[in-house]
């Protein structure tokens, strides 16, 4: 169930004993965890029935046992477990020993007095384990997958109304751009564009413009652009800012890297005759991330693209084989290929 139907459920009265939070959307996940707090236990309550274990540090037997006991002093207990990666195709990076059989029969077999919360910020569980089965099998699931735009501006009007703050429609598309409509990033932009906009009610362009902070993504939108355009200096003046901001050389090659391979398949795609429509279904790629690459892709020869991501091939194998210093090999490369987009024109 989607997370507002499922919160109306509890609040009904309908209790499961187990639940599966399942999904990316942090935003979300807060949410619910933060509701069954306040529904399940009373405060009051809380430091002797509620008991948080993180899976990638905590053994899963800690958990189970901590389930299995009575609750003090009140009617039940809540143990929520998170990261439980051993649901998932990963590697067991925390090595420990987690015994997956107990929490089978945990599963088949639930305390009466607790309520077991499995909070599971993945896409998706590995469905070939018993485990899983079971688990999707005897569990609530709240689905707590990122909203799509319709769902998006819908709780992005539910939060306006309820701090009777005003936005223009064109506003509030720009709002969702600029958060690339992710839906924890637009809270916490939310939060302070509300503060800002206290008296006069009335979210502008301007307060958009000095207080929401740009996403990486969109920073490697600027600098890809920036080097389509052969402006050299602009671009490596983004690429040094974001090293100051501590971010890793090889991860920025790999993000452009992405959207210089997306700039190809949309040039190749639309080539073929499909339409920006038909291009978002096939690589299953958010609407406003095709439209902003394909008002790029008309700009550019496809033969400029093909080189640039050759030349990021190339400076991502030098960087992790550890061939000179990975952060001049960028910088070098944004020189040589601004150098060729000015022969290319």
């Amino acid at each position: 169930m989607k997370v507002e139907e499922s919160l109306k459920v509890i609040k009904n009265g309908n209790i499961a004993k187990i639940y599966l939070v399942l999904g990316k959307e942090q935003y979300l996940q807060k949410k619910v965890r933060n509701f069954l707090l306040n529904e399940m236990i009373a405060e009051e309550d809380q430091d002797l029935n509620v008991g948080i274990y993180n899976m990638e540090e905590v053994l899963l037997q800690t958990a189970l046992a901590d389930a299995e006991s009575l609750p003090f002093f009140g009617d039940k207990r809540l143990v929520f477990v998170d990261q439980p990666y051993f649901l998932t195709g990963e590697r067991d990076k925390a090595r420990l020993e987690h015994n997956i059989d107990s929490l089978q029969d945990y599963l088949t077999n639930p305390s009466e007095t607790t309520i077991l919360v499995m909070f599971a910020p993945y896409e998706k569980l590995d469905s070939r384990k018993k485990v899983v089965k079971i688990l999707k099998k005897v569990a609530t699931v709240i689905d707590v997958q990122a909203p799509t735009p319709a769902e998006l501006k819908h709780i992005l009007n539910d939060r306006l109304q309820e701090e009777e703050i005003h936005m223009t429609s064109q506003n509030k598309e720009l709002l969702l751009e600029k958060t690339d409509y992710n839906l924890s990033i637009l809270m916490n932009e939310l939060d302070k564009l509300a503060l800002a906009a206290y008296d006069s009610k009335e979210i502008s362009v301007q307060m958009m413009e000095d207080l929401v902070s740009k996403t990486l993504e969109q920073n490697i939108f600027e600098l890809n652009q920036a080097v389509l355009d052969r402006n050299g200096y602009r671009a490596i003046s983004i690429y040094r800012d974001l090293l100051l901001q501590k971010e890793d050389p090889i991860k920025l090659n790999a993000i452009l890297l992405n959207q210089i391979r997306l700039l190809l398949q949309l040039a190749y795609l639309s080539k073929q005759g499909f339409h920006e429509g038909d291009i978002q279904k096939k690589l299953g790629i958010h609407p406003y991330r095709i439209k902003l690459a394909m008002q790029q892709v008309r700009k550019y020869p496809v033969k400029l693209l093909e080189g640039a991501y050759a030349g990021l091939v190339e400076i991502e194998y030098e960087m992790k084989t550890g061939r000179g210093i990975k952060e001049i090999q960028f910088e070098i490369f944004i020189l040589k290929f601004c150098q060729q987009l000015a022969e290319v024109r």
